[in-house]
């Protein structure tokens, strides 16, 4: 019984065995279109295009159920070519939408990147224009604070040259300004400045304020007592050493020119002290036509000289007569300087 069990036990394994070796293999096209759904299926297009690969699933059952009818026929083959080819559009489809989602995420970016591009450029207008509007009020703050130094400075000069026109050592003629200094910034034969010159020259400084680009001539004269040779040498050394008191007191040397004239062009006579007295002078000279030009150095070096009554004997006839004041030429009619 046991043995008659097993025998057909056996026929029938040989059977399923038969069966199976006699099922017919799927068509290359049908291998293929199993595959390219199977790509489809496991990747990007069914999250993307789900659609789509339904689609291609549903084609794919199609030519399966062809395949059982008849294993290998046209009908199997077309309906595996249509499957491929539905899975095939499916992943194309996914690609274009992926790409799609790209170009927005990268639009995307690119409108965030150029609003914040618009709003930095915005911030940084808006500080432009703060600092530009600080910049402004500085400056307008700047001009105001030098047109009221300015109108100080001529409220000052205006005031010096009051005094010194009382004085009567101030005078405008033929397009100059000159302010005349008789005897009063050095002693006897000497170079130094006296001290009661500072007070005098300060006047004189605040004076020129009124001329800031003009050159200025500093000109130093002496009477007829001593040498021509020792009183140009004296002349010249009072001529500096008032331009380097003015300099001191903040006038640009390039704007300062010291010239000695020595007893050239007096004013006065020599032949009496008064007379003297006015010609031992020095005279501060503004071009009021001409802008300031670099002015050379001149000599600082101090020589001996005297311009008193009580030096060399007098000159002869003829100097003397040279020195008088030219026709129509008057001393000033302030009281003279005696020396000291």
């Amino acid at each position: 019984m046991k043995t008659t069990r097993l025998y057909y036990l056996g026929l029938s394994g040989l059977a399923l065995v038969c069966v199976a070796c006699g099922a017919s293999k799927p068509s290359p096209e049908l291998v293929t279109a199993r595959n390219m759904y199977t790509q489809a299926r496991n990747g990007e297009a069914a999250q993307l295009n789900p659609t789509g690969v339904h689609d291609a699933y549903k084609s794919l059952q199609a030519a399966e159920a062809a395949h059982e009818d008849d294993a290998g026929s046209s009908k199997e083959r077309h309906r595996a070519y249509i499957a491929t080819r539905k899975s095939e559009l499916a992943i194309a489809q996914a690609s274009e939408a992926l790409a799609m989602k790209e170009q927005e995420r990268a639009e995307q970016t690119y409108k965030q990147t150029l609003e914040q591009q618009s709003n930095q450029l915005a911030q940084q207008n808006v500080q432009q224009s703060s600092e530009y509007q600080q910049q402004l009020q500085q400056n307008q703050q700047q001009l105001q604070q030098n047109q009221e130094q300015l109108q100080q400075a001529q409220a000052e000069a205006q005031r010096a040259q009051d005094e010194l026109r009382k004085l009567e050592s101030f005078r405008e003629e033929a397009g100059r300004t000159i302010i005349s200094l008789p005897g009063v910034l050095f002693e006897v034969g000497k170079a130094e400045l006296a001290p009661m010159a500072a007070r005098r020259l300060d006047t004189v400084v605040a004076a020129l304020k009124a001329y800031p680009d003009k050159e200025i001539v500093i000109e130093g004269f002496t009477d007829a007592q001593g040498s021509e040779t020792t009183n140009l040498a004296l002349s010249q050394q009072r001529a500096n050493a008032v331009r380097g008191y003015l300099e001191s007191r903040g006038i640009p040397g390039d704007r300062l020119r010291a010239e000695g004239r020595g007893e050239s062009s007096p004013i006065a006579s020599n032949d009496t002290p008064e007379g003297r007295a006015y010609n031992r002078r020095v005279e501060i000279v503004v071009d009021q036509a001409t802008a300031s030009q670099p002015a050379s150095d001149q000599s600082r070096q101090n020589v001996s000289g005297t311009d008193d009554e009580a030096s060399p004997a007098p000159r002869q006839q003829q100097r003397q007569k040279s020195q008088q004041p030219s026709q129509g030429q008057q001393p000033s009619q302030a009281q003279p300087q005696q020396p000291e």
